[in-house]
């Protein structure tokens, strides 16, 4: 039955969005350990309600606790322990059936505010941790392919049947399809182009139904890519906005799925869900966030784990260790001459301050007018010429700098865009 979909938002629906926003942040950076027990009962309870048998639950105390799995079992016995990773999860098929109630421009409005950031942030950490192996995780790819290849047919399973036995030869075709990611010694990729896609080739109404196989397998054809794919698969459709078009636009779901969802988020720390194997993480022992709960450590960790293992943040941007352990106070301007990632020199530029950076970097005086002075750091240090405007203090002799556009060509002009157009001589006046 056609149903209209939902286009705007009434004055009450506005005011409760950043109140769904904040509802799971307290399930999204909780410290608590989790309830093995109760978070067994959650996965077994994603796996059923997606149609999977019950996993083998793995506990790690950390991320990096995953060596330990994988540090001394071959490719092809962790592929045989663990399955392949699961192209989809609850997120995802709760989120479809949403979408579909409701008109795009507002989904995406919805996309756009609802989401709780610090969800997509954590996921850095299961990057982190797994990046770690990138030689195992592209020999694992590898193996991979058959899982990957399976579930992408089961998804699509009964509608592809039927198209494919509708051409000669096709109920062949489908027995080929099933036994395919059985078969060992060639590489499938070689196995798949003879036995599989060629035969296909031949029925021109095929091509939709090839590239509905193909593609997916291109988009996370490589070990960071399949690294990429976990993560949006974990991220795809935030708890908030499922919740918000649920509970607050009364949009159609699935019950036992959405109660499923809720448990997991509510009693797990970090999750990756394969086939075989689900692999639950404990909640980090520490959490440390800025005014903007953006990740933030000061010389300390900003995330840590009870098994040691922590991720140095500065703004919910990962530093390095050589950065984290120090505080920002002992920082050198002198690190921003041979940073090459961009990002890390923004942050180091915003710890140290453009006050001590134009010191301890002897930027070249262009131009002055009363206590101000126009600089310019020559330095290649960031993705355009720094141009400082420094005010000292003539009580306290304290410098304050503040970046410019380098277009700006006097102290007095720079000072007439710091003061959003107004001219310094006018300003004075007027106070």
């Amino acid at each position: 039955m056609w149903q209209t979909k939902i286009e705007n938002l009434t004055t009450e629906q506005k005011s409760l969005i950043p109140i769904y926003r904040e509802k799971w942040h307290k399930n999204i950076v909780s410290t608590d350990p989790i309830d093995r027990e109760r978070a067994t009962a959650a996965v077994n309870a994603v796996y059923s309600a997606m149609g999977k048998k019950k996993p083998e639950i793995l506990f790690l105390s950390s991320p990096d606790a995953i060596k330990e799995i994988v540090g001394s079992r071959s490719p092809q016995r962790l592929v045989q322990m663990l399955g392949a990773p699961l192209l989809t999860c609850l997120q995802i098929e709760l989120s479809e059936k949403l979408e579909s109630q409701i008109d795009n421009e507002l989904w995406q409005k919805l996309e756009n505010d609802l989401p709780n950031e610090q969800l997509l942030r954590l996921m850095f950490i299961w990057q982190d941790a797994l990046g770690k192996h990138a030689e195992l995780l592209g020999q694992l790819w590898v193996e991979w392919q058959g899982g990957i290849l399976r579930q992408i047919w089961e998804q699509q399973e009964n509608n592809l049947r039927q198209q494919v036995r509708q051409f000669p030869g096709g109920e062949p075709l489908i027995e080929l399809g099933d036994l395919m990611w059985q078969q060992v010694g060639e590489p499938l990729s070689r196995q798949l182009d003879r036995n599989f896609w060629q035969p296909l080739a031949s029925q021109p109404l095929m091509r939709e139904w090839e590239e509905n196989i193909k593609q997916p397998l291109q988009q996370i054809g490589g070990a960071m890519g399949l690294v990429s794919n976990i993560s949006q698969n974990l991220t795809a459709s935030s708890i908030e906005m499922i919740d918000f078009c649920i509970s607050v636009l009364g949009c159609s779901y699935d019950e036992q799925k959405w109660l499923a969802l809720q448990g997991l988020v509510k009693e797990c720390g970090f999750v990756l869900q394969l086939e075989n194997t689900c692999l639950v993480c404990d909640n980090p022992m520490k959490i440390s966030l800025d005014a903007q709960n953006r990740f933030h450590g000061e010389g300390e960790a900003a995330i840590k784990f009870i098994d040691g293992y922590h991720i140095y943040a500065y703004q919910g941007v990962k530093l390095p260790e050589r950065y984290g352990l120090l505080h920002p106070n002992r920082w050198q301007a002198r690190w921003l001459l041979t940073e090459e990632n961009a990002e890390l020199r923004r942050v180091l530029i915003q710890g140290i301050g453009y006050s001590r950076i134009c010191q301890e970097l002897q930027a070249v005086e262009l131009d002055s007018w009363r206590e101000y002075s126009l600089l310019r750091i020559d330095n290649d240090i960031d993705v355009e010429p720094i141009y400082l405007l420094k005010m000292t203090c003539p009580s306290t002799n304290y410098i304050h700098a503040t970046r410019v556009p380098p277009d700006v060509s006097t102290a007095r002009e720079a000072i007439t865009w710091v003061n959003w157009g107004v001219d310094p001589e006018e300003f004075l006046v007027e106070t």
